[in-house]
């Protein structure tokens, strides 16, 4: 019988480096709610050699990469327990950055409590996050 098992601290490793751009892709995210609803494209290139509309496309590109990456942030978020989940939103995804030290305040715990409850919430995040893509599997 097969037996999976997965490594604790590279999965965790994963979700901490993957997370570590998460603020960058809800600002992104959130910038293009905004873009959308107040800019009016043109496919009309600006300029005669197509330059500027090679910009242009990077970016949309770029910002519907954002939104589609969001959703699978918020995806996996939703299927987290919420203590979990108020942990990785307020360490990694807050857009007003918080000590750790803030963090555990706010939730009233120890700071070993917190850490303890970390490794939890990065290990959960990993497993719901696009059916377990950043879980570290052994064999």
């Amino acid at each position: 019988m097969l037996q999976l098992d997965y490594d604790k601290k590279q999965t965790q490793k994963n979700v901490r480096d993957f997370l570590r751009y998460g603020r960058k892709i809800k600002n992104m995210y959130q910038s293009s709610l905004s873009i959308r609803s107040s800019s009016n494209y043109s496919f009309a290139p600006s300029y005669g050699n197509g330059g500027h509309t090679d910009q242009v496309e990077r970016a949309a590109m770029i910002r519907i990469e954002a939104q589609e990456e969001w959703k699978e942030i918020e995806a996996a978020l939703n299927l987290m327990n919420e203590s979990n989940k108020a942990i990785i939103k307020q360490k990694y995804l807050s857009l007003n950055r918080a000590t750790d030290t803030d963090i555990y305040y706010s939730l009233n715990i120890s700071s070993s409590t917190f850490y303890e409850l970390l490794k939890d919430a990065l290990e959960e995040f990993a497993f719901c996050y696009r059916g377990g893509e950043l879980v570290a599997w052994t064999y």
